[in-house]
């Protein structure tokens, strides 16, 4: 691939590396290990309404995937041979390899519902830590009351 620089018509054309992709799933791995290590804690109205979101999507997702499934059937195109050569290809597109649509999708649906889990023990740890502390300043508190009678 090349890409001409505005302003530069007669010098050379530079190739452009293709970009290194990060699969999205070692990144969610890592957060659902942070969060789980108790280093991350999310307040549960924040948290609830960031689980909200979440589930609204994973249900946009579920339901482009269902309508993909329709997708993956042979077009009717025809009978001659680049027709059959194109039916394949579209039924490819849709489901079958891994840069398919049903793929991809099915993909950014399991880091949603993981992003989901990972919130959700994020605000559980928010709720520990709240409870610590609150068992905490009665302790506390009952310890003053002894000393001041």
């Amino acid at each position: 691939m090349y890409i001409d620089e505005a302003g530069t018509d007669n010098q050379a054309q530079q190739p452009v590396a293709p970009k290194k992709r990060v699969p999205l799933g070692e990144e969610v791995v890592a957060l659902n290990e942070t969060v789980n290590s108790g280093k991350v804690s999310l307040d549960p109205v924040v948290g609830e309404e960031l689980r909200k979101m979440l589930l609204e999507q994973i249900d946009q997702v579920d339901s482009w995937l269902e309508r993909a499934g329709r997708l993956a059937r042979p077009a009717p195109l025809g009978t001659n041979p680049v027709s059959e050569r194109m039916k394949s290809k579209f039924e490819e597109r849709a489901e079958g390899d891994p840069y398919s649509f049903a793929s991809v999708m099915t993909s950014y649906r399991e880091v949603l519902q993981q992003t989901h889990d990972s919130v959700q023990s994020a605000i559980r740890n928010f709720q520990a830590i709240d409870e610590e502390h609150r068992d905490e300043l009665r302790r506390l508190s009952g310890a003053a009351n002894l000393n001041s009678n």
